[in-house]
């Protein structure tokens, strides 16, 4: 079927119409339209070659323009996966090696310069050095712009004589030529210089920016960096195939794979400056994650960024098991940030709070209609909000949360704990933000307008 990529519409009419949805006029198979589109043979040599199996076929089909003209044409409401999965094509999401060269393009090494005083009669400074990943989300390579998310302990050190935010930051691409050495000048290599934009130590993320980068304007006549495409953390699903990249071991950019182990749980680590810890919800992976890949790119099968790979379970009886930050709950992060000082090199993060106490008193498993399985959660006030509180006299104990709705956005039907504290991070000064509960089984709204400082939390 040398002609299937200029018939890529029909062909993706007839692969719609297989998985039960509405479709063309004409009630004929996926078979029958590619024998009209030009193939030869029969209908058992047309399905292998849709997995490549015979000839170039397999090359030509693009499984991601099928399932986006499903989607958009024909109300497909599956994930990549399912989609691949129906059509029997799996083979191929594992071994997309031009989206994965893509994504390498997106993720950068980082490397951070300290000094100390070494004390002793001389009382030399050292300079040493730490190294991380990265994930360009923005880029304008004419102006050699680009903004990159990273962890916040990837460039903080309290053990540095400025204890904390490197000032000697630089980022190197895939295949850059890396001599980072601190403390001997600005001989680098490859590396963009970058300045820290602003984070908080207590979500473990932090914002670069790179300006003026003459690489980037080099790079752009040789596609060798692009930016990042966002994806939906929310809608993964364990045993979904993942490709983690990063820096590990400082020994530059590298892919390994797995599968989502746990779509959202939460680990206690402690936070970069080494004196408190706290919990941090994450997305588990059985894709190798090692030091140096903190800050690094955890992208699907369709080469979206789900999440921020940011730490691994280093104990002696476990194995395979890594962390990363979800991406819907970065973006937020990142956008709040910027709202927050980022646009100024001082962003913080400034995150809306209730005032009452949460818990979840229920949980359960369910099976949806598409056949995955989800967690919903039963979660309430377990203490009133006091007085000075944003939600005082307007939530009380054992009041049982349903959805929100920010500032009149779209509304936000609540199955998980975690989704009202991520929405809280969407919050800005002035928003009124609409809480459905239920009270005694009766369903009830809390109107809240967020018109004072006092109602929200710095993090930096």
């Amino acid at each position: 079927m040398k002609n299937i990529r200029k018939s890529i519409i029909a062909i993706s009419c007839a692969a719609v119409m297989s998985l039960g949805l509405a479709a063309c006029n004409d009630e004929v198979s996926a078979y029958e339209i590619a024998v009209k589109n030009g193939f030869v043979g029969t209908e058992q040599e047309w399905l292998r070659s849709l997995h490549g199996e015979d000839g170039e076929d397999g090359e030509d089909l693009d499984i991601s323009d099928l399932y986006e003209t499903a989607k958009s044409e024909y109300g497909y409401q599956g994930s990549y996966l399912d989609f691949c999965r129906e059509l029997g094509i799996e083979a191929q999401l594992n071994n997309d090696t031009e989206k994965i060269a893509e994504n390498i393009t997106s993720v950068v090494s980082i490397c951070c310069g300290f000094s100390k005083s070494a004390g002793g009669p001389l009382n030399k400074t050292e300079y040493y050095m730490s190294a991380g990943s990265g994930v360009i989300v923005d880029l304008n390579e004419n102006a050699g712009t680009a903004y990159v998310v990273t962890n916040y302990h990837v460039i903080y050190d309290a053990e540095s004589n400025e204890k904390g935010i490197s000032d000697c930051i630089y980022l190197y691409t895939y295949g850059a030529y890396n001599r980072f050495v601190p403390g001997t000048g600005d001989e680098y290599g490859d590396g963009m210089k970058a300045t820290y934009v602003g984070g908080a130590m207590q979500y473990d993320i932090a914002i670069l920016k790179v300006e003026g980068s003459e690489f980037l304007k080099n790079a752009a006549a040789k596609d060798t960096v692009n930016a990042a495409e966002f994806g939906d953390s929310e809608t993964i699903r364990e045993g979904e195939s993942v490709f983690a990249i990063g820096n590990p071991d400082a020994a530059g950019i590298s892919v390994t794979s797995g599968v989502v182990s746990v779509k959202s749980e939460y680990i206690s680590m402690y936070l970069a400056d080494g004196a408190s810890a706290t919990d941090f919800r994450v997305i588990r992976t059985d894709a190798a994650i090692n030091h140096g890949n903190s800050g690094g790119a955890l992208f699907n099968a369709k080469g979206e960024l789900i999440g921020i790979t940011n730490a691994k379970n280093v104990s002696e009886d476990v194995d395979n098991m890594g962390y990363a930050l979800p991406i819907t709950q970065v973006k937020y992060l990142c956008q709040n940030i910027w709202n927050n000082g980022g646009q100024t090199n001082k962003g913080v993060v400034k995150r809306a709070m209730l005032g009452v106490m949460v818990s979840t008193s229920a949980s359960e498993a369910r099976l949806t209609a598409d056949g995955h399985l989800e967690i919903y959660e039963k979660f309430g006030v377990a203490q009133a909000a006091g007085a000075d509180s944003a939600a005082y006299n307007k939530l009380i104990e054992n009041d049982v949360f349903k959805y929100i709705i920010v500032n009149g956005g779209e509304r936000v039907d609540f199955t998980r704990q975690y989704q009202l504290n991520d929405m809280l991070l969407t919050v800005k000064k002035g928003d009124t933000v609409v809480i459905g509960f239920e009270r005694g089984g009766a369903p009830m709204e809390a109107t809240i307008k967020y018109n004072t400082d006092d109602y929200f939390t710095v993090y930096n």
